[in-house]
């Protein structure tokens, strides 16, 4: 038997080719996710963990949220204090804070959304993790003698990477957005961190203390205090040692622990881009899946006889069984090994991408855990043989005489169950998409109660694929009817495509998944952009939004800036943040309540926007639901200046209109005085809505521009329907990368659509031989195998994207609170549909070549 299946497989090792691609490239998608993810990982943990190296303790404020990184700062009392405790080797202050570079050409210098930072260098010389790196400094510059750390004002040290980007030199000025307007400082040298050269796009510009407390308004203050023991001292002993001789409010914790919680975001986020990856190539394997069920199916029917003839011969139905998914177990082997180097070579491209677009990766080789090769081999193997269980059950109940004489039924099974079970999934999906949605509209977190509706929406899509078998004949006889101007090679065409409904549903159904991933992306996404677009033009009162590049906060010296434009009417900076409530965290925005009804609408539904209560709030009406409050009530926000001690406030009015930003949802808004209360006096400004006298917004944007970005370069000056584009920019990118993701399992199920038609071919090459015979010609037949392709792609198209719309409609209605329009993009749809049927035509050139090229003679003598 072992014989037989490794010479059985060796026969149809072209046919079983298209199969084990489809394998490969969801291991390789699998594979490459989990390199890709664990290098930037473990680049990111490099740079965090060098930031701390030689720290045994870090003394710093607590935070109001577990995890929070809006702490209060620690005086340079402090440092002092810790220098003097017993077992103390050396203690210095760091500090940390906002720097954006400029470039030569005066335009801040872009991220791609990684931070901007600016740091102390508060060790001595290259003795920490801070390291100078030896170049040459420019000649006539502002440095003499060697590169060196930054010492007094004015200097500062560029993070190296920064440098060799941007083509600066030691010796070099620059000029760097801080708290304030840009200022220039002389570049003293170029470092690294420890061994992290190259910081992953993050910019670094490091000062001197003193220099570091006045850029970044914190005189006589730093973020933390770096503690060395001396040697021989247990960090643990010390640290109770620190903590109780500390006056007030610390925390001290060991480094390790420090570098943990300060990559925790970046740990949590490759987290999330890791599953989101895995999430698709799921759905690649899972349309390959279909594949190899498809595949073994008709290899199934095709070796009827060959299958009696070795139960004729001896061997039991087990044998058979253990044949087949030995040829599967095979076919999953050799796809998933090289589906992990194709892997391995796709993280390595696409890092590679990444450094050419200003994202550099630290040097170093790429991650290949053991958790990668054992998931993503054992994946692809368990897949496909899962998937080549039922034919080789099917191939063991094959009769020893009738397939002796190769009797193969013409009677169809009966789809009764089939019927059966698809309407008890669909009618149960109806229930649980009602109740998801109406949950999730409710919940607090979005996350909360959606999964409910993702499970609606799972027993819809297979109710829908159980089902298609049974409408397969109908639903191709419609789409097939164009098909018949083409003559007998059409007809011939719908006729196959017809002749098979099992067949038919379960190649088109590997379409059917990306299509409708397709479909409910695009929905979200056209309801997203129209939605945001409304909450735009209904909350936004304002001609001109002032906002930062790359989501930064900016200098409250910008508002100060453009309120002596005489064009300008009315200014109100905003700033957000996050505070506790109850057990709950809320986002609260901050900014001048005076000008507030001026520049926003925010659909007051009671009270009013008081300005003469220095506690005075205003709630969203699903706060005010939440925590139950009206006008008059009394509530307290836990915010990170005070973080052991709530702050009163009083609600003088609750709106309607949560999202006056384009993108932000606010559950309560306080004047300046209290957010200052909350936050810390020193807090910046992330818009600012600008109110312009009338028929003069043109000439308002002209003239803050000239004054704001003369200082300000980072900012940028933006009329109403510029700010809505820029938000809308931001979804089509994400719906970009989205859709191109999804395609992948299009890729797949094209091959599937291959496969099943070289298969049908190679099962039909009698029939051709004796259509040929009777006068069709090569053109015909060729015809006849793309219209067969095309019709399988359309019927895969049409139920794909009608379960997409239904998914689209669900899941966007369950996110009302966030998306509240949607909006069904028809013509977009119809492309995908269209594109289905292109997928179809491509599908067919390799099969209808094949057909086309049969010989008469030898296709009629076939058995």
């Amino acid at each position: 038997m072992w014989r037989a299946t490794l010479r059985g497989l060796l026969a149809r090792k072209v046919r079983l080719a298209l199969t084990a691609l489809a394998v490969l490239l969801g291991v390789a998608f699998i594979s490459g996710t989990y390199v890709l993810t664990d290098t930037l990982d473990q680049s990111f943990q490099g740079f965090f963990r060098q930031k701390v190296a030689g720290i045994d303790l870090v003394v710093q404020r607590p935070g109001a949220f577990e995890g929070d990184r809006d702490r209060n700062r620690v005086p340079d009392s402090a440092v002092t204090e810790v220098r003097q405790v017993a077992g103390v080797q050396s203690a210095y202050g760091f500090l940390q804070d906002y720097a954006q570079f400029v470039d030569q050409k005066g335009a801040s210098i872009q991220t791609g959304g990684a931070p901007t930072f600016g740091l102390t260098w508060s060790q001595k010389g290259n003795d920490g993790p801070l390291k100078i790196l030896p170049r040459s400094v420019r000649r006539g510059g502002c440095l003499v003698g060697s590169s060196r750390e930054p010492r007094r004002d004015g200097e500062v040290a560029m993070d190296v990477g920064t440098a060799t980007a941007y083509n600066f030199r030691p010796g070099d000025e620059v000029d760097i957005l801080l708290q304030g307007p840009k200022e220039s400082f002389c570049i003293t040298g170029l470092f690294s961190f420890g061994t992290a050269k190259d910081p992953l796009a993050v910019t670094f510009a490091a000062f001197d203390v003193a220099t570091a407390q006045r850029v970044f308004d914190s005189p006589g203050e730093v973020d933390q205090v770096f503690v060395v023991a001396d040697s021989g001292v247990n960090p643990v002993a010390l640290r109770t040692k620190i903590q109780n001789s500390l006056a007030g409010d610390y925390e001290v914790v060991l480094g390790e622990a420090f570098a943990a919680s300060q990559s925790a975001d970046v740990t949590s986020f490759f987290s999330l881009l890791t599953q989101l990856l895995l999430g698709f190539a799921a759905i690649g394997l899972f349309v390959g899946a279909f594949i190899i069920f498809n595949t073994f199916s008709i290899l199934v029917a095709q070796r009827t006889r060959e299958f009696g003839l070795l139960r004729a011969m001896g061997a039991r139905g087990r044998q058979v069984v253990v044949a087949v998914i030995a040829e599967a177990t095979l076919v999953g082997v050799i796809a998933s090994v090289a589906g992990l180097f194709a892997g391995i070579g796709l993280a390595a491209l696409l890092l590679g991408v990444l450094g050419s677009v200003g994202f550099e990766v630290p040097s170093g080789s790429l991650v290949i855990s053991q958790r990668t090769l054992v998931v993503a081999a054992a994946v692809g193997i368990l897949v496909t043989i899962a998937a080549s269980v039922a034919p080789a059950l099917r191939a063991a109940r094959i009769s020893p005489m009738a397939a002796i004489n190769d009797i193969r039924s013409s009677a169809e099974r009966s789809l009764h169950w089939r019927w059966v079970i698809g309407s008890i999934f669909i009618a149960a999906s109806v229930p649980i998409l009602i109740i998801g949605i109406e949950r999730s509209q409710n919940a607090l977190s979005i996350t909360d109660e959606i999964w409910i509706v993702a499970v609606g929406a799972l027993l819809l899509f297979f109710g829908a694929v159980t089902l298609l078998a049974a409408f397969a004949r109908p639903l191709v006889a419609v789409l097939g009817m164009p098909l018949l101007l083409f003559g007998v090679s059409g007809s011939l065409a719908r006729a196959n495509a017809m002749r098979n409904p099992r067949r038919t549903s379960a190649t088109a159904s590997a379409l059917v998944v990306g299509l409708a991933l397709v479909g409910l992306v695009t929905i979200f996404g056209a309801s997203a952009k129209v939605s945001v677009a409304d909450t735009i033009d209904r909350g936004i009162r304002a001609d001109l939004i002032l906002k930062a590049q790359q989501f930064a906060n900016f200098s409250p010296q910008v508002a100060d800036l453009v309120k002596g434009v005489p064009e300008v009417d009315a200014v109100a900076p905003f700033q957000f943040g996050n505070v506790r409530v109850d057990a709950n965290e809320e986002t609260v925005a901050g900014t001048a309540l005076s000008q507030l009804d001026r520049v926003a609408d925010l659909g007051l539904t009671a009270g009013v926007i008081s300005t003469d209560d220095p506690n005075g709030a205003l709630v969203s009406t699903a706060a005010a639901q939440r925590y139950r409050l009206k006008v008059g009530s009394s509530y307290y926000l836990l915010g990170p200046e005070t973080p052991t001690q709530a702050r009163p406030v009083v609600i003088t009015g609750i709106f309607s209109q949560d999202d006056f930003t384009g993108g932000l949802p606010v559950s309560f808004v306080v004047g300046e005085s209290k957010y200052a209360e909350l936050f810390g006096a020193k807090s910046q400004d992330s818009l600012i809505y600008l109110s312009t006298q009338s028929g003069k917004a043109d000439a308002a944007q002209r003239e803050v521009k000239k004054i704001v970005q003369a200082d300000f370069p980072n900012v940028s000056v933006l009329t109403r329907q510029e700010y809505k584009n820029d938000q809308e920019k931001a979804i089509d990118r994400f719906l970009t990368i989205t859709v191109a993701l999804l395609f992948l399992a299009e890729i797949i199920a094209v091959l599937g659509i291959i496969n099943t038609l070289a298969l049908s071919v190679y099962e039909r090459t009698r029939e051709i031989g004796l259509l040929r015979a009777v006068g069709t010609t090569r053109r015909q037949i060729r015809r006849m195998v793309r219209g067969e392709s095309v019709l399988v792609a359309l019927l895969g198209g049409v139920v794909g994207i009608t379960v997409g719309i239904i998914w689209g409609w669900a899941f966007t209605s369950a996110l009302k609170t966030r998306v509240n329009i949607i909006s069904i993009p028809i013509t977009q749809l119809l492309i995908f549909v269209a594109l289905s049927m292109v997928a179809g035509v491509i599908a067919a050139i390799a099969p209808a070549w094949r057909a086309g090229r049969l010989e008469l003679l030898e296709a009629i003598s076939t058995e």
